[in-house]
């Protein structure tokens, strides 16, 4: 989803010149995707997040019904953090391989949620959203913000996730996110 043709050409070449296997189409609005939506399974949407700018409800609405879609952004560097409306993010400025790793990466996601959860301590996708949200250094208030739940929901959410995995610290939530891979080392903004 991007208003620029030749940053849609430009992309479509990437990922077709791939191992990837996939099929590249091109939609410019919301509408267009939930149009698309309707008929057509997609597995990774590619956007511009300057689009999705005041559409937070209309995004949370289309993720919810289709829990299977992954979302990579574009990074233009204009918006500072990486947006919890995204999945993954990537520049124009970044190679091939680095832009194909990255959606490589969202693939292998959808193919295997089960591995984001352990049978030891069993995190639900909104405990690992809030976690995600910790490990990138992210406040109770700013993860409430960006999933749309109060900060009381947060902080049950952190008492969840001490209580099953053991650990309360910064560091240690980071380092069992890597290790269940749950986040990417590369992914973590410092």
């Amino acid at each position: 989803m991007e208003s620029s043709r030749i940053i849609y050409e430009g992309l479509q070449a990437i990922i077709c010149q791939s191992e990837l296997g996939c099929r590249a189409s091109r939609i410019e609005t919301l509408e267009e995707l939930s149009v698309m939506l309707e008929t057509t399974k997609v597995d990774i949407l590619i956007a511009n997040p300057l689009l999705f700018v005041n559409r937070e409800k209309d995004i949370r609405k289309i993720r919810k019904s289709n829990p299977t879609l992954s979302v990579a952004g574009i990074d233009f560097g204009i918006i500072q953090k990486q947006s919890m409306l995204t999945d993954i993010s990537f520049t124009l400025y970044d190679s091939a391989e680095h832009i194909i790793h990255t959606l490589e990466k969202l693939e292998r996601k959808n193919q295997s949620p089960s591995q984001l959860k352990s049978e030891s301590d069993n995190l639900t996708r909104r405990e690992i959203e809030v976690l995600t949200g910790l490990v990138n250094g992210m406040l109770n208030k700013e993860i409430a913000e960006a999933l749309n739940i109060s900060i009381h929901t947060v902080v049950r959410h952190r008492k969840n996730i001490t209580a099953k995995t053991g650990i309360r610290s910064q560091s240690g939530l980071t380092i069992y996110a890597i290790s269940k891979k749950i986040v990417e080392i590369e992914d973590i903004e410092i």
